[in-house]
């Protein structure tokens, strides 16, 4: 069978397409064979397998997925379709449900799978001879929407959610009040980069346009922000164009005004630390303005400064090296007299 392919297209995002960075929805968690066994006619063993003709009574919440609605989004469930038209629903990738108590019984609501189930009504539209579905469901206790909102990223099972849509789930984490350090202990994520996923989802509408499409990395993109604020858009927009003649379909820092200069004084930082070391020692020095004095003066104490955190650092990390490998070996002696 072969598959349809999709044409390749252009896209611009609207605000219509961006999920929204908070969500507030309150609800009373139902019963599981209320929704799946009198709901949908489902019979367990491992899984529910509700049959295709239920479909329509498994609901979507409104704001929750964080999927960006972009061409990317749907070539990917164009490809799961044409997959399931193949080889029909495989029970490995079964959607996950919360169940809601709502008038008249329990409800089952998808909280990972959406691209699954969109999947899924194309592939039967086109004729796809799959009967069931697997289906598995949360836990009714123990759980709240901060718990599903999470399992966005920690429970996802099937594509990876792009750095911008992450960034929708850290903000929302944070506006239930999660610190930074409880939202990267739930996401598996460090300190530093939970710092950055909440700048992002800040990002004007333009940038997360090119983060979706993969023309800008999030560092660059964040560092450009940060350094040209309101002219941000205009500068990576003009990177980009840059990039494009070159062949290439990503903005990198030499293709920004300015960039190569950065990379050169990177790269030669070592001497002008020396130079300016020398120029503090010189007995002229003292005929310099006072300003610049100062100047000169604060970045060569900021800089010793961190240069004698970085040797206590690297310091107490040996030492603990040391203990460990002391503590190692004492225990294998152990073990090897018992």
């Amino acid at each position: 069978m072969t598959q349809t392919q999709m044409p390749q297209q252009s896209f611009e995002l609207t605000q219509a397409d961006i999920p929204p960075s908070e969500l507030r929805v309150d609800f009373l968690f139902g019963s599981i064979k209320g929704a799946m066994e009198k709901g949908m006619g489902a019979k367990s063993r491992d899984l529910w397998m509700p049959a295709v003709s239920e479909l329509s009574k498994l609901r979507v919440m409104e704001g929750l997925n964080v999927r960006v609605r972009d061409a990317g989004l749907d070539q990917h469930i164009r490809e799961l379709a044409d997959n399931m038209k193949q080889i029909g629903f495989k029970s490995s990738k079964p959607i996950e449900v919360f169940i809601v108590e709502e008038e008249g019984g329990s409800v089952a609501y998808v909280s990972d799978g959406h691209c699954r189930i969109e999947a899924l009504k194309l592939a039967l539209s086109e004729g796809a001879p799959i009967t069931n579905f697997p289906v598995v469901t949360l836990p009714t206790k123990g759980i709240g929407l901060e718990d599903i909102v999470a399992g966005l990223v920690a429970n996802n099972e099937g594509r990876r959610l792009s750095t911008f849509e992450t960034a929708l789930v850290a903000k929302r984490l944070l506006s239930y009040g999660w610190s930074p350090e409880r939202i990267g202990e739930r996401l598996h994520f460090g300190p530093v980069y939970v710092e950055q996923l909440l700048e992002v989802v800040a990002a004007p509408l333009s940038i997360i346009e090119m983060l979706q499409k993969g023309e800008v990395s999030v560092g660059l993109a964040l560092e450009v922000m940060r350094k040209h604020r309101g002219d941000a858009v205009k500068i990576l927009q003009e990177g980009l164009a840059t990039s494009v003649k070159k062949g290439k379909k990503k903005v990198t820092k030499a293709d920004i005004p300015g960039g190569r200069l950065d990379k050169v004084v990177k790269s030669q930082s070592k001497p002008l630390y020396e130079a300016a070391k020398n120029i503090s020692k010189d007995p002229a020095f003292e005929q310099l303005s006072e300003e610049n004095r100062s100047l000169l003066q604060g970045l060569l104490d900021e800089i010793e400064k961190k240069e004698k955190a970085a040797e206590e650092k690297a310091r107490k990390a040996e030492e603990k090296a040391s203990q460990n490998a002391r503590e190692n070996a004492a225990g294998n002696e152990e073990a090897q007299v018992a």
